[in-house]
């Protein structure tokens, strides 16, 4: 004959079964025809699947030969379930079953028995049925690892709607009232682990929950959230809230410091819930039990889980096999836990088969621990080893993998980096007050790191005011320190941005989520072409006034974050800008209707060097005023949003008058009443968009005149306006102060290459090309001029930025001078200005080398 499990025979099996469970014996001698029903052909073999089918066919058959009422439909269902719990049981006890099918099994008849219950709740008020309502198993349930006696920890959800918040409520109770009716050996349900616990709502929307777990949700509870599944209603909002699980259970960014947070929660669960001499023999909670591997799992999943997507399962066996995979555990340690969990829970369920208690506690009374020896193919000494043995193992584990450390001392912030302490420790208070525990933990874990990346900044005052303001607009400040404390790059750039530009810190608090949208995307190590730009535009469909310059201002913001972080250089960076300002002036001439009209680029967006603050300087050329109007409201109108850009039409003939005529008129003013400069001014134009025929007839013509001019250039008027742009312009400030127009300035570069190029009849828009055509001839000058002017376009970069506006000379403070010294990189202003005399210097003398004479 066949044997049965461990046993000879089905019957012998059957025999020792009742003879070691209490509540196997009560319901056979209850429920005679169950015994018959267990010794069938199908239901007495292991591989015949009861699953949700199966069920409700015995339910329904049931629940038609009782009467309608609710309380006779319970004890339909309770009976139900008791029944299958003894057939689970008994294939447990036998040993035909592996731990894994019990488990499972016990989990699919609770979720049977929960959709059975939901719905019962619905039939019973109808007005209860038309909105999505969802019931979400947590702990053993929720990870389909459920025992014989356990509570059911469940949350019920709701859709979030304000309409729906009361009959949600109302539903929930009439749950609770169901499983009230069973009076006893039917499931306990423990609703404590909603969000806020019993002072919690009762049925809380999916908004709810995720308000709470992100801004107020503790450590602990991440851990409790990674075993949520649905087990009855609403698919679509429980898969809604996965996406919540998923989030917050493994987030991006947490330190290691959390496994410190598990070993506080566990040394409270000994102090507090375990009396002194169930330490020992506790099998769940006690010294090496069931919750101590459940912890090491939970905690690993919250800090890698984000990492390593195989690590947000909920099974622990599987997930212990994920650790050792993905290389956290050794796999020496991980078969050790995996081997004593298997155990722990085998005891588990034999110590609750007795008599259907919820009890994790060993016998003190050597003959009913025999019975749980016996029950498990063991002798009660083996047994005993057994236990001593996993359990030992597993705090020794738990022990290694979570080291006890020294209480560490408080930290104290170092107020000597500030300027002003009395305002940094204002600051500091008020980035504390009005908190969550979990926010004030992380803020404080958080602390040193704020320190030490203030403590390298220019302005730590500056820069903590800044993070404050910042810290209030973001909204889950939690997620935001533990992301910072366990990114201290991420912390240093936001810092930087602070640091360095008032602009780029109003558009970080207008839009706070701008910082990681950027930082998590590849954006800031890719350089964005015209065509990018232009394509990204495109997908805007509507209100493209506001939305054009939110677009402007996050890719502006990107943009800088590349500067800041030295990811481009400064020719790669003036190249975004003017790509970003071309894109943009297509798309708005399209929508303005303005594309008869050549735009032609003049200036930086001529030589495509735009950089921080600059303005458009163009010429606009056809007959289309009223596009041209309606362009440049497009662009420059102020809206809560800001504006695009301004137009600089201060090239057009004369300085004033139309500013947009046709090609005939410009080429007719140039060749006969344009003064040098005037036609100097052209070695930067550049077709930009518009009718491009038009457009290039007029470089065309340019290019001619350029040449035209080369063999009679003024030379003397050339010098005259040069003296006179030094004499009149910024001419509040010392001389020395004015790095655009003092002697060696970048006016001297510009104008020095231009004349350069204009007697060999070249034009060149860009300057960064122009040195490539001197080095041909003299390397030497080219390398002195590229350098000197490299040097003076960061300087002027580093001023700009601050407030994203034209800036032209030195500040005359010393303490703004010597924040642009170490912005620069020098070590005091002494240096700084020591190296700019001798950069003008060198400037000077490639200046006169360029122009051919010395100057009078």
């Amino acid at each position: 004959m066949e044997r049965f499990g461990r046993f000879s025979t089905l019957e012998e099996a059957l025999e020792d079964f009742q003879q070691f469970s209490e509540f196997a014996r009560t319901q056979f001698k209850a429920h005679p025809d169950w015994l018959e029903w267990i010794k069938s052909r199908d239901i007495s073999d292991p591989s015949y699947l009861r699953g949700p089918g199966k069920l409700k066919i015995d339910w329904l058959e049931r629940a038609s030969h009782c009467s309608s009422s609710l309380q006779s439909r319970i004890e339909a269902l309770k009976q139900l379930k008791q029944r299958e719990i003894l057939r689970i049981g008994f294939f447990d006890f036998s040993s035909v079953w592996n731990l894994e099918k019990v488990l499972k099994n016990l989990s699919l008849l609770a979720d049977f028995c929960l959709e059975v219950l939901l719905e019962l709740a619905k039939e019973d008020q109808l007005s209860l049925s038309s909105f999505p309502f969802t019931i979400i198993s947590m702990g053993k349930l929720g990870g389909n690892e459920l025992n014989y006696s356990s509570d059911i920890d469940l949350v019920f959800i709701h859709n979030g709607s304000e309409a729906h918040h009361d009959k949600a409520n109302r539903l929930g109770k009439k749950i609770i009232q169901l499983f009230s009716l069973a009076q006893g050996g039917f499931y306990r349900i423990d609703l404590r682990l909603r969000p806020e616990g019993n002072s919690g709502v009762l049925v809380p929307s999916l908004k709810y929950c995720e308000n709470y777990y992100f801004s107020l949700g503790e450590s602990w509870e991440r851990m409790a959230l990674i075993k949520a599944r649905r087990s009855a209603g609403d698919h679509s909002l429980a898969y809604e809230f996965e996406i919540l699980r998923s989030l917050f259970s493994f987030p991006k960014h947490l330190t290691e410091e959390m496994f410190e947070e598990v070993i506080e929660i566990k040394s409270r669960i000994e102090k507090e819930i375990l009396a002194e001499g169930s330490r020992k023999r506790n099998i769940k909670l006690g010294e090496g039990g069931i919750r101590e591997i459940e912890f090491i799992v939970q905690s690993f999943q919250v800090v890698y889980g984000a990492r390593f997507p195989t690590l947000q399962g909920r099974s622990t066996q599987e997930t212990l096999d994920g650790l050792c995979d993905c290389g956290l555990i050794p796999r020496k340690e991980a078969e050790e836990l995996k081997v004593a969990y298997t155990f722990l829970r085998r005891v588990e369920n034999r110590l609750q088969m007795v008599a259907d208690l919820q009890t994790h506690l060993l016998p003190n009374n050597a003959d009913k621990k025999k019975a749980i020896a016996l029950s498990l193919g063991l002798e009660l000494e083996l047994f005993e080893s057994q236990v001593e043995y996993h359990m030992s193992n597993v705090r020794r584990l738990f022990s290694s993998l979570f080291p006890l450390s020294n209480k560490k001392k408080e930290f104290s912030f170092n107020f000597g980096i500030f300027p002003d302490p009395q305002k940094a420790r204002r600051d500091l208070q008020s980035l504390e007050e009005g908190h969550s525990f979990r926010t004030t933990k992380s803020l404080r874990r958080f602390f040193p790191i704020l320190e030490e990346k203030l403590s390298h900044s220019v302005d730590p005052n500056l820069c903590l005011s800044r993070f404050v303001q910042f810290a209030t607009r973001y909204g889950l400040k939690s997620m935001l320190y533990e992301s910072l404390a366990s990114s201290p790059k991420a912390l240093e750039l936001l810092l930087g941005l602070f640091d360095r530009s008032s602009f780029f810190t109003e558009i970080l608090l207008y839009q706070p989520e701008l910082f990681e949208e950027v930082c998590q995307s590849d954006g800031l190590y890719t350089k964005k072409t015209v065509d990018v730009f232009y394509n990204e535009l495109d997908l805007i469909d509507k209100d493209y006034k506001t939305r054009y310059r939110i677009y402007r201002k996050g890719e502006l913001f990107r943009i800088f974050l590349r500067d800041i972080l030295g990811l481009a250089s400064l020719l790669e960076i003036e190249e975004e800008y003017t790509a970003l300002a071309e894109a943009i002036l297509k798309q708005a001439t399209k929508h303005c209707h303005a594309q008869s009209n050549a735009i032609i680029g003049m200036g930086r967006l001529g030589g495509k060097e735009l950089g921080y603050g600059s303005d458009l300087d163009c010429l606009l050329i056809g007959d289309n005023l009223g596009g041209v109007l309606e362009l440049n409201r497009f662009l420059s109108e102020m809206l809560p949003t800001g504006i695009l850009y301004n137009f600089d039409f201060r090239l057009r003939p004369h300085g004033e008058g139309p500013i947009v005529l046709e090609r005939q008129r410009y080429e007719e003013y140039y060749r006969t009443q344009a003064q040098f400069w005037e036609v100097q001014a052209l070695h930067r134009a550049r077709f930009v968009c518009g009718n491009e025929e038009e457009g290039m007839k007029f470089i065309r013509f340019v290019d001619s005149l350029w040449i035209h001019w080369s063999r009679q250039i003024p030379w003397q008027e050339f010098f005259a306006l040069r003296e006179k742009i030094q004499r009149e312009r910024d001419n509040h400030v010392p001389l020395i102060n004015r790095f655009k127009t003092a002697p060696g300035g970048l006016m001297d570069i510009e104008l020095g290459s231009q004349i350069w190029l204009m007697l060999r009849q070249i034009r060149e828009p860009s300057l960064w090309k122009a040195f490539l055509w001197i080095e041909e001839e003299d390397p030497q000058t080219a390398q002195k001029i590229r350098s000197g002017y490299l040097f003076l376009r960061q300087l002027e970069s580093v001023l700009r930025r601050e407030r994203n506006s034209p800036v032209s000379v030195i500040p005359t403070e010393e303490s703004a001078k010597e924040k642009l010294a170490r912005f620069l990189g020098f070590n005091s202003t002494k240096q700084f200005m020591e190296n700019y005399v001798q950069v003008l210097e060198s400037n000077r003398e490639v200046f006169e080398t360029l122009t051919s004479q010395k100057l009078p």
